[in-house]
């Protein structure tokens, strides 16, 4: 694993998910007919603000040689955690990567879903189809990152808000090819219930000529556990 290799410049322990993309090409069911490839590699690590955050790619090739799933996932790691500031390049704002969703206000026409946290969330249950991505690859262990047992895992987040587009706007919204981006901002506890709030759009914005759905999840307090969008669009 990337992060367990001494290679790695990071304590593993405490790391956290910042942000993610996810792009699917063709279906992840490819990958079952027969060995595929998975690629893990950083891409860059820089000091930001908060502490350094490193790029991890995240790529998935069929048996044919033919990509099907990609991903890049942005972990934090707080100043005290880091080796040796040497390494890692200074960047004048850490807010100036594509966020999931602008902060703008809600449209009109929102769907709201209220959904309970469970007290030992997994993701086996969250998908009648495993057409976005497979979870399998982008789990990360949450005790291995020094997170406690009562810290919701951000890849539950974000496929709880996918299972709810998927049950509400169909299959074809998150089916291949798609892309998701994600930016995870606030700790979720095992508590309570979310909700999870999605909507089409604004074509104005995209001058592409893809179909889009952004979504959120809202924690206790109004507080914003992860912001995203999925945009669909033809090869």
């Amino acid at each position: 694993m990337v992060l367990t290799d001494t290679r790695f410049r990071l304590s593993p322990a405490g790391l956290v998910r910042v942000r993610q993309s996810l792009k699917t090409l063709e279906p992840v069911d490819e990958l079952r007919k027969g060995p595929f490839t998975l690629q893990v590699r950083v891409l860059e690590y820089r000091h930001v603000d908060t502490g350094v955050e490193v790029d991890i790619s995240l790529t998935a090739t069929s048996h044919t040689g033919r990509p099907v799933w990609e991903s890049i996932l942005t972990l934090l790691s707080k100043h005290r955690l880091h080796q040796d500031s040497r390494y890692f390049p200074k960047t004048g704002n850490d807010n100036n990567h594509e966020s999931g969703q602008p902060d703008e206000p809600l449209p009109e026409a929102v769907k709201q879903v209220a959904v309970s946290v469970p007290l030992s969330p997994t993701l086996q249950s969250l998908w009648s189809c495993s057409d976005c991505f497979p979870h399998r690859l982008l789990s990360l262990t949450p005790r291995l990152f020094g997170c406690g047992s009562h810290v919701i895992p951000g890849l539950w987040t974000l496929s709880v808000c996918l299972a709810e587009i998927e049950k509400h706007k169909g299959v074809e919204v998150i089916a291949a090819p798609v892309s998701v981006t994600a930016r995870f901002e606030e700790p979720l506890l095992v508590t309570g219930k979310v909700m999870i709030k999605f909507w089409e759009m604004d074509k104005g914005r995209d001058q592409s000529s893809s179909r889009g759905v952004e979504f959120l999840m809202e924690r206790d307090g109004g507080r914003n556990a992860v912001v995203g969008r999925v945009l669909k669009s033809s090869l």
